[in-house]
């Protein structure tokens, strides 16, 4: 066996972490060189039509014809240029990662990771109301699915890779490598392991230097030095701001399906051009809402911004980045969940501090659990959202009302609404379910190589005493049956067969004890029955006479193959479809022959699975 194969067979039980930290590592490092290339991709196109005399996107200032023709023409050429593609190919963002998770074991294109990144940032360099985030995910979540293609990693494996790219993405996009790694956890992989947690935390950190050489060490909001709770009367108005944060969260959520839904039949290029006109009408009366927009957010944080544009900005970003999402444009939401959030924080702040000036803390304190708020509502990722908060501000004083405020925004969402996650919501339209039973979700986290045995011997169907003496040397648990043509028909238990030599010994010799009864009573062979001659003859010849496997008396079954890839989610679901319980692990090696690596059986998973619930629980 090569080293490589070796590899492949340890990272798919539990012993592999120390690797998987290895190859977490570097795929943090080209998933922040990826969104580091996308961001400047995205910002140089900026330099075309938008910017003021400090490099800065500039929206606001630009004439107006600019701000209703580049969303429009820009909408229009993305949409063309998306016509062109097939179906599944157009499908990008957090969204199509999250799918591939379920339904391909993290197995995602590179061509659609392609398309995100041209397409994608021409829609974000063209002013429309979406984010880079999104995309980011997306690239950072190939970069490291394509590493675990390329080393053919068993399935596991490459699902915690794709995690490595999300976490390493959020870090190089927001400098807050603490809120990746809980964001690649909570959203992408949905489960906390040890097994994951290190390669991913390697990965993130990866993607945080990564960004700091090219950008620089600033987080990516300029967040007030000094914020406080100024009394603990302040307290039921973070209970409003999250109770209507979660009312702005879901109808969001609702809004964007009833367009996503509505629009389901159109052609693409008709969608991508109604939203980028959309925006640009928008804009002529609230050019904030183009592009990223974080040179609002953060004047909103600097409580720079007057109450009506802070309402203005947050109607008007709503309105189009429930078109734009809504009609599928390749961008992200996780940008504008956060702008909306500052807007809306910062309204209520600033109407706080009108009304109780001795009570109220700075506006920008609302405005930065306003932006936490809002976004963990929307993805319903209350912890994400928490530790974004903590990182951004780097300010201890935040947890309390941030805390409280993230909690009830989430509740409102999933309990008074009744509404799923803004990723969940966009799946079911498309007639795919995220969730997964708890048991799929521990068995899609181990790999068969780690789980299946190899204690394993091959016979053709027809073999030898001999044949089977050699293949039960070595003291077998199971034995596979092929056929004539080397296809693997049958799964056979090695102590039957034993058993069954055993007891065909034992016949003979009983035979040979008669027939030397018979001599010493001077009885003539000839005499014996003309059966009792044949089998005796047969007996002292057995050696040489094939058995026929699939006819003795012995525990036979069925039996599927599965690649060394699969995972035991995979292996039980291939089980079930063909109603056995059983598989041998294969893989085509580079001479295009199958080669077989051992057995797992549907009581080797569910001994699996117990095993894992008693170490987490």
């Amino acid at each position: 066996m090569t080293l490589i194969d070796r590899l492949r067979l340890r990272l798919g039980g539990f012993d592999a972490l120390a690797l998987m930290a290895v190859i977490g590592l570097i795929c943090g490092i080209l998933a922040g060189g990826s969104n580091i290339l996308f961001r400047y991709f995205t910002e140089s196109s900026y330099v075309l039509w938008a910017t003021d005399q400090s490099g800065n996107t500039d929206f606001e200032n630009a004439d107006w014809l600019l701000k209703l023709l580049l969303p429009t023409i820009g909408g229009l050429i993305v949409g063309l240029l998306l016509q062109q593609l097939n179906p599944d190919t157009r499908r990008v963002g957090v969204s199509h990662v999250l799918e591939r998770m379920a339904h391909h074991q993290g197995h995602l294109p590179l061509k659609n990771a392609i398309v995100q990144f041209f397409l994608g940032g021409l829609t974000i360099a063209s002013g429309q109301s979406v984010g880079r985030e999104g995309p980011g995910i997306h690239l950072g979540s190939t970069t490291g699915s394509l590493i675990g293609q390329r080393l053919k990693l068993p399935n596991n494996s490459t699902r915690i890779l794709v995690g490595c790219g999300c976490a390493a993405a959020i870090s190089a996009n927001f400098n807050t490598p603490l809120a990746g790694v809980v964001f690649a956890m909570e959203i992408v992989i949905m489960e906390y392991a040890v097994a994951s947690f290190i390669p991913i935390i390697l990965a993130s950190v990866a993607g945080a230097v990564m960004s700091r050489i090219f950008f620089g060490s600033d987080p990516a909001f300029i967040i007030p030095s000094s914020m406080d709770v100024q009394s603990l009367w302040e307290m039921p108005y973070f209970l409003l701001l999250g109770f209507i944060c979660g009312v702005i969260a879901s109808l969001f959520i609702m809004l964007t399906s009833q367009v996503r839904r509505r629009s389901k039949d159109w052609p693409v290029w008709i969608k991508t051009t109604v939203g980028g006109t959309s925006v640009g009408l928008i804009a002529l009366a609230v050019p904030q809402v183009m592009g990223i927009g974080y040179d609002t957010v953060n004047s909103s944080l600097q409580g720079e911004l007057l109450l009506t544009i802070l309402a203005l900005s947050l109607a008007g970003k709503f309105i189009a980045t429930s078109i734009c999402s809504g009609l599928s444009m390749p961008g992200g939401v996780l940008g504008p969940t956060l702008f909306m959030g500052a807007m809306l924080g910062g309204l209520l702040g600033t109407v706080g501090s009108l009304i109780f000036p001795n009570l109220s803390s700075d506006t920008g304190f609302y405005a930065i659990i306003g932006m936490a708020t809002l976004m963990s509502a929307v993805l319903q990722a209350p912890l994400a959202g928490l530790m974004a908060l903590l990182e951004l501000t780097n300010n201890p004083n935040i947890i309390l009302p941030g805390m409280f405020s993230i909690v009830i925004g989430n509740m409102v969402v999933s309990q008074l609404f009744k509404r799923e996650s803004y990723w969940e919501t966009q799946m079911k339209d498309r007639g795919m379910h995220l969730k997964v039973s708890p048991m799929k979700q521990v068995l899609r986290s181990i790999g068969v190589a780690g789980v299946m045995t190899r204690s394993i011997a091959f016979l053709k169907e027809e073999s030898t005493q001999q044949e089977i003496s050699v293949a039960l040397q070595d003291k077998p648990r199971w034995i596979l049956i092929k056929d004539h043509a080397g296809v693997v028909i049958s799964l056979m238990v090695a102590s039957d067969l034993g058993r069954y030599l055993i007891e065909q010994e034992e016949e003979l010799e009983r035979q040979k004890s008669k027939v030397k009864a018979k001599d010493d009573d001077n009885a003539d062979e000839a005499q014996l029955e003309p059966e009792q001659q044949t089998e005796i003859s047969h007996d002292e010849d057995s050696s040489e006479q094939p058995i026929k496997l699939m006819e003795i008396p012995a525990n036979r079954q069925d039996i599927v193959a599965i690649d060394l890839q699969a995972t035991l989610e995979e292996a039980y679901d291939k089980m079930e479809q063909r109603k056995i319980s059983a598989a041998y692990v294969y893989r085509i090696t580079h001479n295009k022959e199958e080669r077989i690596y051992g057995i797992v059986t549907r009581d080797m998973i569910t001994d699996q699975y117990i095993f894992s619930k008693t170490q987490t629980g």
